[in-house]
C-alpha cells in the first residue's frame, strides 16, 4: 500500500513518486513538494493541524508544514513494529536451540540488510526507495531493522549466550524506560543534552552521543537507588 501510493498517486506540481524535502532541495525545483505524497495526503486531511516545524525546514528553507508521523508513515511504522516482533517471536519460541536462534537473527539481518541496500542502490540520499527517517521509507525500515537484528545477536551471544556481559549500563536504563523517556523529552532544549551547533551530521551525532551518556548515567544511578518510577 506505502509504495503504491506514495509511486502512483498524482501530486498536484511535483513529478510522480517524489520523495525529496522540497524547498532549496533538488536546485529548488520543487519548492511545495515537501514530503511527497505522504506530506501531501497529510496536509489534504489534517490542514493547519499538523506538525508545522520538520527538521528538513531550517536545512532546505522549506514552507510546507510536514509530519514525519503522519497517516502514510504508519503503515511502515507497522512494519517496523512486526520486524520486532519477530524478533521476539524468534528468541522466545527457539530459547532452547541457541545456534539456531542465532542463525534466524542472521538470516533475518541479511535479508533486511539486502533489501534496504537494493532499494537504496547503496546510496544514503538516492535509488529507487532512499533511505529516509522523515518519511519513514521502506527502505530505511530495512536498514533500520538489519541493524536491531545485528545488535540483538550480539546481544544475544554476549549475554544470553556466554555469559560475559551483563548488559550494564542498558540494563539499568531499561529499569526506568519512562522516566528516562518524560525527562529526556522535558530536558531536551538543555544542556548538555543540547547545545548551539551546526546542523553537521557529526556534530548532531555527537550532541546524541553525549546526551545519551548522560541518561545512562541516570538510569545506572536510580538503579543503584533502588529507585523506579512507573505507572
Amino acid at each position: 500500500i506505502w509504495c503504491v501510493v506514495t509511486f502512483v498517486l498524482p501530486i498536484p506540481g511535483c513529478p510522480e513518486g517524489y520523495l525529496g524535502p522540497g524547498g532549496i532541495g533538488d536546485g529548488g525545483e520543487h519548492v511545495n513538494c515537501t514530503g511527497g505524497a505522504a506530506g501531501y495526503i497529510d496536509r489534504l486531511i489534517w490542514g493547519k493541524h499538523m506538525y508545522q516545524h520538520p527538521t528538513c525546514k531550517p536545512m532546505y528553507y522549506t514552507t510546507l508544514a510536514h509530519d514525519p508521523e503522519g497517516l502514510l508513515g504508519s503503515l511502515t511504522a507497522v512494519l517496523t513494529v512486526y520486524s520486532g516482533v519477530m524478533a521476539g517471536h524468534i528468541v522466545v519460541m527457539l530459547k532452547g536451540n541457541r545456534p539456531l536462534v542465532l542463525s534466524w537473527l542472521i538470516g533475518f539481518m541479511i535479508f533486511s540488510l539486502a533489501a534496504g541496500l537494493t532499494m537504496s542502490k547503496g546510496s544514503l540520499t538516492g535509488g529507487w526507495v532512499p533511505i529516509n527517517k522523515n518519511l519513514w521509507t521502506v527502505s530505511f525500515v530495512a536498514v533500520t531493522s538489519a541493524s536491531a537484528y545485528f545488535l540483538l545477536a550480539l546481544i544475544y551471544v554476549l549475554v544470553d549466550w556466554k555469559g560475559v556481559w551483563c548488559g550494564a549500563p542498558f540494563r539499568s536504563a531499561g529499569k526506568n524506560p519512562l522516566f528516562l523517556y518524560v525527562g529526556s523529552y522535558i530536558l531536551y532544549d538543555y544542556f548538555p543534552f543540547n547545545w548551539q551547533t551546526d546542523d553537521s551530521h557529526g556534530m548532531l551525532l555527537l550532541q546524541s552521543t553525549v546526551g545519551t551518556a548522560v541518561w545512562l548515567l541516570v538510569g545506572y544511578y536510580l538503579d543503584t537507588k533502588k529507585k523506579y518510577y512507573k505507572i
